[in-house]
């Protein structure tokens, strides 16, 4: 269920060519929505009527669950839910060729922003349209970056600022799927091997519907067909909340920018 290249996944090698393009060493290879209360009847005197008898309609799925539906039915709607909200925010941690990440990321149509870390050592994403901002800490220079010197120069020449670069760079595209939660989406929920239902039950607080491959779960919320959380082998798993509620990105200030074309990428 979970793409092992994943945008996130990706980021590995992104951030790779950002280290050497700095001109350091080779580098080391979720929401519950509320509900308004009903308002208790005041109790008030009225002539009493017939009493008619109105049949009770028989027990069944609510009309909106998508429970009783196929396992492929049920994720062809979660990915049609998925990609029609408006913006959602993404957290969790997932593996990747060896590397352990961990996100918090808000996506919506045209950008995303968020925190990020690769085995420990973080930065932060802004990515709007057709350009990115990374923030990233002396930790994770120094993580990539062998060579001490070389560490210490890339750390003080960047001196915690905004790195701003453009996605036109094939080696930078990766970072596009930020921008997008349309096109992340399209990497993350493909099935591997059979597809099959599990029981439902409540994740997250949410009424959710699992659907099971040979790499993990995708718990999906019966009433509105969209993502709840997303596990995948070991402790990897990804949360989806707050559908429709996250505002759009913004630049960081420009004096905390500085132009990526000045450290050489």
């Amino acid at each position: 269920m979970l793409k092992r290249r994943t945008a996130a996944g990706a980021m590995v090698g992104v951030l790779a060519v950002l280290v050497a393009g700095c001109g350091g060493s080779d580098p080391a290879t979720s929401d519950s929505l509320g509900t308004t209360p009903t308002p208790t009847p005041t109790a008030t005197s009225v002539t009493p009527s017939p009493v008619v008898t109105v049949p009770k309609p028989p027990a069944s799925t609510p009309a909106s669950s998508i429970a009783g539906l196929s396992a492929t039915k049920i994720l062809a709607k979660t990915q049609a839910a998925a990609k029609a909200a408006t913006s959602v925010r993404m957290k969790g941690s997932m593996s990747d060729d060896g590397d352990r990440i961990v996100l918090d990321i808000r996506l919506g149509k045209a950008g995303g922003q968020g925190t990020m870390s690769i085995n420990g050592a973080a930065f932060s994403l802004i990515v709007l349209d057709r350009t990115a901002y990374l923030k990233i800490s002396d930790k994770f220079w120094r993580a990539q970056i062998k060579d001490k010197a070389d560490a210490d120069a890339v750390i003080a020449l960047v001196g915690g600022r905004w790195i701003k670069t453009p996605l036109t760079d094939k080696d930078l595209g990766e970072l596009a799927a930020f921008a997008s939660k349309p096109k992340f989406f399209d990497t993350l929920f493909e099935p591997t091997g059979t597809l099959r239902k599990t029981a439902p039950r409540t994740v997250d607080g949410v009424s959710a519907i699992g659907l099971r491959d040979s790499d993990g779960t995708l718990w999906v919320d019966t009433a509105t067909a969209r993502p709840v959380r997303l596990e995948s082998s070991g402790t990897d798993a990804l949360t989806f909340t707050e559908y429709n509620q996250v505002t759009a990105p913004k630049a960081p200030p420009a004096a905390q920018v500085i132009d990526g074309k000045a450290l050489g990428m």
